[in-house]
């Protein structure tokens, strides 16, 4: 052998025994950089922060499940890893793949794993289609067979009736059972809610009253009143209700049903010709726990979740709740419940600051276009910061602002309009 093959030899073999951190990481060897997340209650959490999306993050604290943190409560993230952090698809199949290999829960035949998810607040803000999507990973993980929608909206923004329809629809269906359990759902929560063909209510629950408005409280009439009639449905099919139940929950027109003694079947008409009266015709149809039980529309009436439980292993038979015990919260709190909550306490404290931020960029623009070009610097660099936020909050949620123009297409224009300023 050569001096030169000796030493050729030689490094190869020092090159094998080199371990790159990643690898002294596996073998206990090296300790990464840490990520340090300090919140503004105090508390610092240190780990690595494996998936991070519209502010909010996960972080793996090396001891049971992916901590989730609204962006609400951090008041700074110290980087530490020098490895990129996951977004989107690449980090849900990331979690989801440890989650694989870390599952603290075991499937049972014949046990039902359920866990309810609350859909709250305003229609199209608090209760909206994106943090619905973004839950289902959650509930894959957790091995949710079974989601209990419980419903407590006065209504809100019929733009997102569609959106929540088609995730129930398209999403939520092909992947799970689904009832819903209605303690409010009025407007636009009951026109997403028909949606679902269990429903059960609670003992003072309502559903109903789906007259749309628009601007300054005008009903919707003409030709968007037909619009919406005919969208109501397509989406009362999904949920397999007759349409003219829906229809009289949006115009004053009569409904009234029979009962087939022998069947069970009720059948309806738009009309007082049935034995049983829903809607005379001098209002529009809002159903109680007990006239929606009595014409089949619901399946039960439950005020607890025991009650419940016990309605729904007639069919499903025996139930486990999937979640962890929350003081105040009477159901167990799944990972999925627990980003709906952090979610809408989100928007409700980003809902507050919107007209601020509007407000602050209105005037730096206002003050760029009163000063001479050169003079215009920080008054832009001030605006195209609260332009920032303000795309920040429609990431979060597009309906931010749009019921006063700030949509996505404003967002752009104000962007467009900054490049002119800057030119002059």
């Amino acid at each position: 052998m050569t001096l030169r093959t000796r030493i050729a030899t030689l490094a190869i073999a020092l090159a094998m025994l080199v371990a790159t951190p990643r690898a002294m990481a596996a073998e206990g060897l090296y300790e990464p950089k840490q990520d340090v997340v300090k919140l503004k209650d105090g508390r610092e959490l240190k780990g690595t922060i494996v998936k991070e999306q519209n502010g909010y993050i996960w972080i793996d604290l090396g001891v049971g499940p992916e901590m989730f943190i609204s962006p609400s409560d951090i008041k700074e993230i110290v980087r530490g890893s020098d490895e990129p952090i996951p977004s989107g698809e690449e980090a849900t199949e990331a979690i989801k793949a440890k989650a694989d290999k870390q599952t603290s829960w075991e499937r049972v035949p014949g046990i039902t794993r359920a866990a309810v998810i609350t859909a709250e607040g305003t229609v199209g803000m608090q209760m909206a289609a994106k943090p619905l999507r973004e839950a289902i990973p959650m509930l894959k993980e957790e091995g949710v067979d079974l989601v209990v929608f419980k419903v407590q909206s006065g209504g809100g923004m019929l733009l997102e009736i569609q959106r929540l329809s088609d995730v129930l629809q398209n999403e939520y269906k092909p992947q799970f059972q689904i009832v819903g359990w209605i303690d409010e759902a009025i407007s636009a929560a009951a026109m997403t809610s028909i949606t679902i063909e269990e429903l059960y209510f609670m003992p003072k629950g309502s559903f109903g009253a789906c007259t749309g408005w628009f601007g300054a409280l005008q009903a919707v009439e003409g030709r968007g009143l037909e619009d919406v009639l005919f969208k109501m449905e397509k989406i009362s099919a999904r949920g397999n209700k007759d349409k003219q139940i829906m229809r009289a929950m949006q115009i004053n027109e009569e409904l009234s049903y029979d009962i087939n003694e022998q069947t069970g079947e009720v059948k309806f008409y738009q009309n007082l010709d049935g034995a049983h009266i829903l809607n005379d015709g001098t209002d529009i149809l809002t159903f109680t726990a007990a006239s929606a039980q009595d014409c089949g529309f619901s399946s039960g009436t439950a005020g607890t979740l025991e009650e419940l439980q016990a309605l729904l292993e007639k069919s499903v038979g025996e139930i486990v709740w999937v979640g962890e015990e929350v003081e105040g919260i009477p159901y167990p709190v799944c990972k999925a419940e627990k980003y709906q909550r952090e979610y809408r306490k989100e928007v409700d404290f980003q809902e507050k600051r919107f007209d601020e931020i509007v407000t602050k960029y209105a005037m730096e623009i206002q003050n760029a276009q009163s000063v001479p070009v050169d003079s215009r610097g920080g008054f832009l660099r001030r605006a195209e910061g609260y332009l920032a936020q303000i795309r920040r909050l429609h990431n979060i949620n597009p309906n931010f602002g749009l019921r006063s123009g700030y949509d996505a297409d404003w967002i752009n224009r104000q962007e467009e309009m900054i490049r002119q300023l800057r030119r002059g």
